[in-house]
């Protein structure tokens, strides 16, 4: 009898560490380049089920006291694999209006090569540094180091979904300062899923003016629809209001 019950206690030893043993093994983090590779393979998925969008965006240049200086209200019609429009719908501000318009000629501007500006090992140098929690989502922290000097690059740190291994948010500075007036940039860009495409959902940019002082860029989603908005013919799915979607 004493032989016996030893046994089974041995039995509930093993297989109390059996059970130990599996949920470490669960709970590991990936080495770096499984956590690259597995981002990759996210972002070829989503640009293989890409689907025609369009995103109506609020666009404002704030002062250091958070002041509205100038403001853009702008439908961007998503066509895959990577052609943008954009449609003006109302616009104020002065020389800020013109900056904003500016910045929404480039976004919506054919890419000359986008895999010089992809998150890929070809453009950067990747650094594990543990792991994070955003929005609810456990995160693989990642730092982000480019490999030449380049103003698309961003030299900082993301956070990648440690389930689905896509890109929630990137911030840091240009490896390369877009202009001389701008004495340093920090851009924060966050990602999230609507109506089955993975795109950015909100941007802030904080620059330092020479001779003008701090001003923040701000690009917020309003809300989407599938399709676009700005031929005819199309048809669309009712309006999402992008704040019951995704938070910055």
């Amino acid at each position: 009898m004493v032989v016996r019950a030893r046994l089974v206690n041995l039995v509930w030893v093993v297989c109390l560490a059996t059970l130990s043993a599996a949920a470490e093994t669960g709970n590991r983090v990936p080495d770096l380049n499984t956590i690259v590779q597995r981002m990759q393979s996210a972002q070829r998925e989503d640009k293989a089920s890409a689907k025609p969008y369009t995103v109506r965006r609020d666009y404002q240049i704030l002062d250091k006291s958070q002041e509205t200086k100038a403001q853009v209200i702008a439908n961007i019609s998503f066509f895959p694999p990577d052609r943008k429009e954009a449609q003006i719908e109302s616009s104020h501000g002065g020389m800020g209006e013109k900056v904003l318009r500016d910045v929404i000629a480039h976004e919506t501007q054919p890419p000359r090569d986008a895999a010089r500006t992809e998150i890929t090992p070809s453009n950067y140098h990747f650094e594990l540094r543990g792991t994070s929690t955003l929005n609810g989502r456990d995160c693989y922290l990642l730092g982000m180091k480019p490999l030449r000097d380049d103003k698309e690059l961003i030299k900082g740190q993301m956070w990648v979904d440690a389930e689905t291994y896509h890109v929630l948010r990137v911030e840091g500075t240009p490896a390369k300062s877009p202009s001389w007036w701008i004495r340093d940039l920090y851009i924060l860009m966050s990602f999230g899923e609507i109506e089955g495409n993975w795109m950015p959902t909100f941007t802030k940019a904080i620059a330092n003016v020479r001779f003008k002082g701090r001003y923040e860029m701000v690009a917020h989603d309003l809300e989407y629809r599938a399709g676009t908005v700005h031929t005819a013919h199309r048809r669309h799915s009712p309006g999402i209001l992008a704040g019951s979607a995704i938070q910055p």
